[in-house]
Order: structure tokens, then sequence, then C-alpha cells
């Protein structure tokens, strides 16, 4: 995630990462020893059950496309740090990587 900000606070910061517990709840819960899927995946049913049984920890998305799970998270942290911030602090750009070879970048 790449912040900015209209100006900085008295001390000195653009965004303080001491204040992000919420995020990384957030972010955990959907990505930490999750399986991901899309909302119409042919097997959710099949991956509902998994879920049900606990053997996943399903997480249904639009689209889980690095690009489209950037925006995901985008969208989630920038009204989140825009409402911490009265709007003086904004999220730029989010990259998400699945591996060396595959990543997506959101940038409005």
């Amino acid at each position: 995630m790449t912040f900015g900000c209209h100006n900085l606070t008295e001390s000195g910061f653009g965004v303080d990462f001491g204040n992000f517990a919420e995020i990384k709840s957030w972010l955990s819960h959907w990505f930490d020893h999750t399986t991901l899927i899309n909302e119409d995946d042919p097997e959710i049913e099949t991956f509902r059950s998994l879920h049900d049984k606990q053997i996943i920890d399903l997480r249904v998305m639009p689209n889980v496309s690095m690009e489209r799970t950037s925006k995901f998270i985008f969208e989630y942290v920038d009204q989140w740090i825009r409402k911490q911030t009265n709007d003086r602090a904004f999220l730029v750009e989010v990259e998400c990587r699945e591996n060396d070879k595959n990543a997506g970048i959101f940038r409005p």
C-alpha cells in the first residue's frame, strides 16, 4: 500500500502506522490462511460445504484476480484512512502479489 497526505501531523507523520490494528485485523480476516473464490465459481457449494466442515476458511469475493483484490483492498483501506484522518491522508495505490510472477496494482 502506498499512502499520501495533504499535510503532515504535528509529529511529522503522513500516516501513523501504529494505529493500524483495525486494518491488520481486517486483512487477516480476508487473507490469512483463507480460501478465496469468485462469487460465480461453479463449485461454490462444494467450497461452502468444506467451510461448514471447518476444512477451509472460505472467503467469497466478486473476483479474486490480483487486480480486483487490489481494488477490493484499496476501497476499504482508503475509506478507513480518510475517516481516521479527516481526509488529510489517503491511499494512492495497492499492490497485491500472488507469487513472484503474478501481481496486480490498483491505482484510481
